[in-house]
């Protein structure tokens, strides 16, 4: 079904246009360490995302380790719909030690500190590419903070509202916002916020490939608007959402609207390639969080039985 809609987008680009998906695959050909590279980037903003998840974290797991879970959830994002990364995340982690609540609670704050990050760095971009009109940065903008204040208000409460069943576990997660520092949401935000400029990598060996004059703060808010359209995840890899966000954002900087899609259909393509490429990490994790016995930490302990108050 995905390689069907990667097949999909890609005959209606060669439609639109075949020429410039035909002079992609030539300079991808002719450049493989330009590719190489641009890979390279891509990974680096993967390590630096580990090292922002790492301080929300209450016990001590390898930066590697975490590195391998973010690459694992990359696959399974582009594989199934939804964020299935995220829970296969919170269970990796959840089995060294770390409490589900604490699992789940690293994982929502460090998405939110990446996309804090992703909203400074767009904005920079933004007005660095000359653009006039604000609108399309305060609708993700205003999203971004109704979640912080979401979660501010969730840890804030002092009682847990009446949930039937999902009472006790929303009880824990909030314990467990309560517990996270103020220094280390910031560490998180520091961490994640250059990643997205080492994403727009892929971008620029794309721009390059079909000789488009885009420029690098140009590369960076359309890296930003593909993701940020895929915040609701309606299919696996935001699969059509990540072109609309590219092509909207392309064409706002006045890319024509042909080689616009061109651009964003063969960077959506190398990015599944790369989340393939990616399984054996799937494979390890899944493997070891089967094997492994997981072991509390002494913070666990104390903390294993919250009352609730309703």
């Amino acid at each position: 079904m995905i390689l069907a809609g990667l097949a999909a987008l890609v005959g209606v680009a060669l439609l639109l246009d075949g020429e410039y998906l035909r002079r992609a695959l030539r300079y991808v050909a002719e450049n493989p360490l330009a590719l190489t590279a641009a890979f390279g980037a891509y990974t680096g903003a993967f390590a630096l995302r580990a090292l922002a998840w790492r301080p929300l974290i209450p016990c001590p797991i390898p930066r590697l380790r975490l590195l391998s879970l973010l690459l694992a959830a990359l696959f399974l994002n582009h594989v199934a719909p939804g964020k299935a990364g995220d829970f296969a995340r919170m269970y990796g982690i959840s089995k060294r030690g770390v409490s589900g609540a604490e699992a789940a609670a690293s994982v929502v704050l460090a998405r939110l500190a990446d996309l804090v990050g992703l909203l400074v760095v767009l904005t920079g971009a933004w007005a660095l590419t000359g653009g006039a009109q604000w609108g399309p940065v305060t609708a993700p903008a205003a999203a971004i903070a109704t979640m912080a204040l979401v979660l501010w208000s969730l840890a804030r409460l002092r009682r847990t509202p009446k949930l039937g069943p999902l009472t006790k576990p929303v009880a824990k997660l909030q314990a467990a916002l309560r517990e996270t520092r103020p220094r280390a949401l910031v560490t998180a935000f520091l961490w994640a916020t250059p990643a997205w400029v080492l994403e727009a990598g892929v971008v620029i060996f794309v721009a390059r490939a079909l000789g488009l004059d885009i420029s690098l703060s140009g590369t960076v808010v359309a890296t930003c608007f593909a993701v940020l359209f895929q915040i609701l995840p309606l299919t696996p890899g935001g699969l059509g959402t990540y072109e609309a966000g590219m092509v909207f954002a392309l064409v706002a900087l006045g890319v024509p609207p042909e080689p616009a899609f061109a651009a964003a259909v063969a960077s959506h393509a190398l990015k599944f390639l790369y989340s393939f490429a990616a399984a054996p990490f799937a494979a390890y994790e899944g493997l070891a969080a089967t094997q492994a016995r997981k072991t509390y930490h002494p913070k666990e302990v104390d903390n294993r039985e919250i009352s609730v108050e309703v």
